[in-house]
This record gives structure tokens, C-alpha cells and sequence, in this order.
């Protein structure tokens, strides 16, 4: 057998390195590629997921949040609504702070309670012995009463000032102002006036609170 030349031995040696780099290519290198873009893939897909929880967790905590100051301002506002057995007392203390400013309260005529009116275009019963449509439970009563008071300017100011400020809630309406007439009232530098409004609150009937 004929011994190879430095020439034939550079070229086996070449083909040599050029059959290892095929193998590995196509053996080591494109496998490891297509197992990296497998898991840049799922990388990705794990990353949305994650950001998509992480938002469906923050809108559920500020929900919470909400609910949680909904429910709070709901408590205060039940706080200051009188229950039904409490009307009697409120009487009492809109004389007291007639009283306490001294305006003259002539007066003050409770009217009943009332359910409050339900909204028009309800559905009704399609034939007679239908089941009737569910409607909302009444979670509240209007009680309305008319006073009439009579002072000084700045001592019917109080009086308004001391309603607004009523530890109940108490909408005012129908305000109506003018000079007291009295039978030889002489004029002063405090003429005395008649304020006469309607009040309005919000009522829980009996059964809707531990109150």
C-alpha cells in the first residue's frame, strides 16, 4: 500500500472535521435549537399566564376593597337612619334643639310612614293564576313631618344649621321664611320670622336592624 502524502493525509483530516461537524450539527446543535425555542415557547406562554393572574388578582383585591368601602359607607349611612321605634325620640330631640337655640317651635306634625313607591313598568302576570314576578325586598320607610319654628334671623339660622348637622339624616324641602304675624308686633333691630319646612328621613322598619 502506497503511504499517504503530507496532501492526502491534509485532506483526510479535513473530511474528517467537516463528517464531525455534520454529525454534531445535525445530531447535537439542531436538537439542543429546537428544545431551546420548545422552552422560550413555553417560557413565554408561562410569563402571560402569570401576568394575566397577577391582574385578575390586583382587579380582585381592589373589588375587595371596594366592597369592603361600600359595605362601610352602607353601616355608616344605617347608623344614621332612625328605626321605626326610634321616632318618638326623634320628635323629642327635634323639640330639644328648637329648645337649645331658643327658637319657638309652633309646629311639628308627624305625617305616617310610607313604603317607598315602586318603580313604574314592573312585568306583571302574563294570565290570570300566573305566578307573580319577584320584586325587591323594602329595606327602608319615608317619614315626613312639618315644622314651623319662629325666632330672630340668626336663631332660625341655628335651627336650620342644627338639622343639617342632625345626628339622624334629615333632608329638608319646602323652606318657606317670612315675618311672624303677630297682633302689635313692634318692628326691632331682631324682627322675629316663621320658618316653615318639610323634613324627610329614611326609616328601617322594625324588622330591619338589632337596633
Amino acid at each position: 500500500m502506497k503511504p499517504l502524502t503530507p496532501r492526502d493525509k491534509l485532506v483526510v483530516w479535513g473530511l474528517a472535521v467537516v463528517a464531525l461537524l455534520v454529525v454534531f450539527y445535525f445530531y447535537v446543535y439542531t436538537p439542543k435549537i429546537r428544545e431551546i425555542n420548545v422552552v422560550s415557547q413555553q417560557l413565554k406562554a408561562a410569563n402571560a399566564d402569570l401576568a394575566r393572574l397577577q391582574a385578575q388578582a390586583a382587579r380582585k383585591e381592589e373589588l375587595d376593597r371596594r366592597v369592603q368601602q361600600i359595605q362601610h359607607d352602607l353601616q355608616d349611612i344605617e347608623a344614621k337612619l332612625p328605626s321605626a321605634r326610634e321616632i318618638p325620640l326623634l320628635l323629642v330631640r327635634l323639640e330639644s334643639l328648637a329648645s337649645q337655640v331658643s327658637a319657638n317651635l309652633i309646629l311639628i306634625k308627624p305625617w305616617p310612614l310610607q313604603n317607598p313607591q315602586q318603580p313604574a313598568g314592573q312585568p306583571q302576570p302574563s294570565r290570570p293564576g300566573a305566578p307573580a314576578a319577584p320584586t325587591a325586598t323594602i329595606s327602608y320607610q319615608t317619614f315626613s313631618l312639618e315644622l314651623n319654628v319662629e325666632g330672630p334671623f340668626d336663631v332660625i339660622s341655628s335651627f336650620v344649621h342644627g338639622i343639617e348637622t342632625f345626628p339622624r339624616f334629615i333632608s329638608m324641602t319646602d323652606l318657606r321664611l317670612s315675618p311672624a304675624a303677630r297682633v302689635g308686633q313692634v318692628s326691632s333691630e331682631r324682627p322675629t320670622l316663621t320658618l316653615g319646612l318639610q323634613a324627610t328621613t329614611y326609616v328601617l322598619p322594625e324588622s330591619g336592624g338589632s337596633r
